[in-house]
């Protein structure tokens, strides 16, 4: 690829004549010089990098998308991440953005990107939740927040009802007669993603007279490493017999379950019956098909870029919170308890 510095060696000028001259800023270069430059560009299909020239600009056409990386796992390794990241850097292209897209690991990390890439706004993706007044605060770009929970008011959000798809997959158990049941998932913070979810779930058991004992509560570090995998196998093989129904908080983990216990003999749904969350295109292609908690990814992706592109072309726009709905897609994976009424 041609650079600046191949084209100004070529004209026997200084890098900062030629990005001149490509930048349009012709009144400090001699027509003459600038008319051998623009022949030599032309010459060898220089193609200027719009990123870069954008990185340059005071008011740069760049939206950052950030995304949480928890102990060095890669964020977009997970089929929910990787499909909203899609869509969305698809629509900013199609707003005319150029979407740059980074990992995270800490507080710091966010501040130096953001500074770095002198965005015109950021979304951020993941569980943000202890961190959103600081980011807010420190940021001088509009930013909109993609599943996390914060009391703050003058953020814009965007998430789902996490209560009710917890309801639905404790009634869906409740219906096939499942009355001793496993919550599996990572740990749960505050008024979060995973407690919410957790919390529609038990609330929900408990006013069908059941309970989710503490040791059916199953922790993992995350829902994306195969140490993690290996953590929920063991523990749900010691509870089989006792626990007919897991809920996870993730069609991955639900997916990671599937295979992993089918190695050790376990089959789904006659042995356990098991409900995923997101509804990701895989979940349906699986054997038996996954009984699953879905949302509108495309509906989430493109609510966050309309919200966004509002609060860039108007500071004064106010904050919006959006809460979009969920809804139970059973498929296969939850069956009947043997023996046991099934109730409604």
């Amino acid at each position: 690829m041609v650079t600046l510095k191949d084209i100004a060696k070529e004209a026997n000028v200084s890098v900062m004549t030629v990005s001149n001259v490509v930048n349009g800023n012709l009144s400090k270069v001699s027509k003459e010089k600038a008319a051998q430059i623009q022949e030599i560009l032309r010459r060898r299909n220089y193609v200027q990098n719009a990123s870069a020239r954008s990185l340059a600009k005071a008011n740069s056409n760049i939206v950052a998308i950030m995304l949480r990386n928890i102990d060095g796992e890669n964020a977009l390794s997970t089929p929910h991440n990787a499909t909203l990241v899609g869509q969305m850097v698809r629509l900013l292209q199609n707003c005319g953005f150029y979407a740059m897209v980074s990992l995270v690991e800490d507080r710091d990390g966010i501040a130096r990107t953001l500074r770095a890439w002198n965005v015109r706004g950021a979304v951020f993706l993941g569980m943000f939740d202890d961190e959103i007044e600081q980011i807010y605060a420190a940021s001088k770009a509009p930013i909109v927040f993609v599943d996390s929970y914060s009391n703050v008011r003058r953020i814009c959000s965007i998430g789902i009802d996490d209560y009710k798809g917890g309801r639905l997959a404790a009634q869906c158990f409740m219906r096939h007669g499942h009355t001793e049941l496993a919550f599996i998932g990572p740990p749960g913070h505050g008024v979060g993603v995973v407690q919410q979810r957790l919390a529609g779930f038990t609330e929900t058991l408990e006013a069908g007279g059941l309970s989710l004992k503490p040791e059916h509560r199953i922790t993992l570090e995350s829902d994306n490493s195969p140490h993690a995998l290996d953590t929920a196998v063991n523990a749900l093989r010691s509870l089989l017999g006792r626990v007919t129904g897991v809920f996870a908080t993730s069609d991955q983990l639900a997916m990671g379950l599937m295979g992993a216990l089918a190695e050790h003999g376990v089959r789904i749904p006659a042995d356990l019956s098991i409900i995923g969350f997101d509804n990701i295109p895989v979940s349906r292609q699986l054997y038996p098909p996954l009984t699953t908690i879905g949302q509108d990814l495309e509906q989430k992706a493109a609510l966050a870029i309309e919200i966004l592109q509002r609060q860039i072309e108007n500071s004064g726009a106010p904050a919006e919170v959006r809460v979009l709905d969920v809804e139970l897609v059973e498929r296969a994976t939850v069956a009947a308890v043997p023996g046991l009424p099934v109730g409604v």
